[in-house]
């Protein structure tokens, strides 16, 4: 059975929170229409690197989860975004999946990104969690990781081996094309939706997007660049599955020294 993902790449605007809401319930809206059963956003969709961050970030089941919530009423559909979340005293960079009846998985950023001065110096601001996280949908399991996290193979890998045949990838940087997910996905047999913003971000630099849809040979089943705009495909896990039988790059794994 076929699932049919939808990834939207949306204009940063940093710190905006309320337009950014509004706009992202718009995009969904409208991938709802065409059929999505899985709609992806990119990594903090809402807030974006701004210094007041602490003031803006919202609860895991606060006025954001809540809106897609509503939206998804009626359906069987999911909505992954990116969420910067508040727990308590803590901020966290994370990936919620919502459906008709609220929050399914939460998925918090493992590898938080060091190598930078000043807003984007993730540790600074963040704490990092501390585990993978799956979900499953239609009998299909699916995981999550966010941007950093991506760029160390092992993620990838790791969900794999969790039995994962989608994998939805959530960035915030000036971009993300197929060229950077075409060995994960193919050495892993791996469905993955790959979502980043586009639009000027809080340094005025423009990121070119890139959010893309690949297949699990590595093939570009859908990319979108320099715009923002909703791109779908109907993927088919247990294609991702049967490949992964007979992935030379897979299936010569040992495991066994890897502990």
């Amino acid at each position: 059975m076929t699932i049919r993902v939808a990834v939207v790449q949306q204009d940063g605007n940093p710190g905006q929170v309320r337009d950014n809401r509004e706009k992202a319930l718009s995009h969904a809206e409208e991938a709802l229409m065409q059929g999505a059963d899985i709609v992806l956003f990119h990594e903090e969709l809402l807030v974006g690197y701004v210094g007041n961050l602490r003031e803006i970030a919202e609860p895991l089941h606060g006025p954001t989860t809540q809106a897609f919530t509503d939206l998804l009423q009626g359906t069987e559909s999911l909505i992954i975004y990116g969420l910067t979340e508040r727990d308590g005293d803590d901020l966290y960079i994370s990936a919620p999946v919502v459906s008709q009846h609220g929050v399914v998985a939460s998925y918090r950023k493992t590898h938080l990104w060091w190598d930078a001065k000043g807003l984007r110096y993730e540790p600074g601001f963040c704490k990092p969690g501390n585990r993978l996280v799956t979900f499953d949908f239609r009998g299909h399991t699916c995981g999550i990781m966010i941007c950093y996290d991506g760029d160390f193979p092992e993620m990838t890998r790791s969900y794999a081996n969790l039995g994962c045949s989608v994998l939805f990838w959530l960035n915030n940087r000036n971009s993300r094309g197929h060229g950077e997910v075409v060995q994960l996905a193919s050495g892993n047999s791996m469905i993955m939706a790959v979502s980043c913003c586009c639009g000027p971000d809080e340094q005025g630099r423009i990121c070119r997007g890139g959010s893309n849809i690949t297949g699990p040979s590595g093939q570009l089943l859908a990319e979108i660049w320099d715009q923002e705009g909703i791109i779908v495909h109907d993927v088919n896990p247990e294609d991702a599955l049967a490949q992964r039988e007979t992935n030379p790059w897979f299936v010569g794994q040992r495991r066994d020294l890897y502990q």
